[in-house]
């Protein structure tokens, strides 16, 4: 057993930042292209438990090629739980841009979980704006009611209108982003209605 498939074992014992950044690469490098499916196998028993973000993502760093039919298949049978579902979402859609994996973040949008709303928020692909991911985000900033998830849904919603800090002025970033972090509703629809005509 080499040193680099003794540390991705030991990963799983950690909880320091290392742990909370997740796997990527630099954890299997090293290993031998046994040691790597051995490692794929690990994450997938995980996964197969109900999974979490960290083991979804660390199947698509292992073999990203086995990972997505194995993903989608587990994720469309609704045996992930709720961060695992996001992460699934997002990772597949990297690989190939389904719109049929936009419902998945949606959904955890209202979820019970504050994380898990804040990650579908953040995570949902802002390329394509349809109208039932244009109504998820608006009804997060009309009621969300906890910091990070309103900020990620507000921040979502400017990007899927082409509107980020890297692509207006501050002054037009900052009349859009406080027009819908505003406490009072009227507010928040009219930087709706401002959004809206931005398409036409």
């Amino acid at each position: 057993m080499t040193y680099a498939y003794q540390n991705f074992l030991a990963f799983f014992t950690t909880a320091n930042k290392e742990r909370l950044d997740g796997l990527n690469e630099a954890h299997f490098d090293g290993m031998s292209l046994e040691e790597r499916s051995k490692a794929f196998d690990y994450l997938l028993e995980r996964v197969l438990h109900g999974g979490s973000r960290e083991s979804i993502g660390g199947l698509f760093v292992a073999d990203p090629v086995r990972a997505a039919p194995i993903v989608r298949q587990l994720l469309d049978s609704g045996k992930l739980r709720e961060d695992a579902e996001i992460s699934a979402a997002w990772e597949l859609y990297q690989i190939q841009a389904d719109a049929s994996l936009i419902p998945v973040f949606i959904r955890l949008m209202s979820s019970a979980n504050e994380t898990n709303r804040s990650n579908a928020a953040f995570y949902v692909p802002a390329d394509v704006l349809t109208p039932e991911l244009d109504a998820a985000l608006k009804g997060m900033i009309r009621t969300e009611t906890e910091t990070l998830p309103l900020i990620n849904a507000i921040n979502k919603l400017l990007e899927c209108h082409g509107i980020t800090r890297e692509s207006v002025s501050k002054e037009e970033f900052s009349k859009f982003y406080l027009g819908l972090r505003s406490d009072v509703l009227t507010d928040k629809e009219k930087t709706f209605r401002q959004l809206d005509n931005l398409f036409n």
